[in-house]
């Protein structure tokens, strides 16, 4: 690869495949791929944050960086959770930001709003707040 070239490709484990393309090399998805396998202890959304970071270290978009995005879906019609962030001089700890923001703000009321399973959503206060706590032990 000479200078101005950029990489494109993909790498594959266990139920994952990380792919790119204007990318500094392959070892920008061999990187994110191993983060992403040594970090299960974590919440899964953080678990692709911290991947992405590793992809960035390793030297990521060929162009700089400007964006980031995650979307996290569940048994649901919609996603779970879905941020982005654009144009941004360092996109990662922003994307970190809107995460942790979402984690205390809008995750766990989601928790209550209304599901296949509960498709009236769940008004008991009690019973709500219940699902809170319990969401905020897990994080998603």
């Amino acid at each position: 690869m000479g200078a101005g070239q950029t990489w494109a490709g993909h790498v594959a484990g266990d139920d994952i495949s990380v792919a790119g393309n204007m990318l500094a090399g392959p070892q920008v998805v061999e990187e994110t791929l191993r983060h992403f396998e040594a970090s299960s202890a974590l919440p899964f959304g953080e678990r692709l944050i911290a991947a992405l970071d590793a992809g960035q270290a390793a030297g990521g978009d060929k162009r700089g960086r400007q964006s980031a995005a995650i979307r996290l879906w569940g048994g649901e019609p919609y996603p779970i959770l879905d941020l982005r962030t654009d144009d941004h001089p360092e996109p990662l700890t922003e994307l970190r930001r809107l995460y942790e923001l979402a984690q205390d703000r809008y995750v766990v009321i989601a928790a209550a709003m209304a599901t296949r399973a509960n498709p009236a959503g769940t008004f008991d206060t009690a019973a709500r707040d219940r699902m809170i706590e319990e969401h905020r032990r897990k994080r998603i």
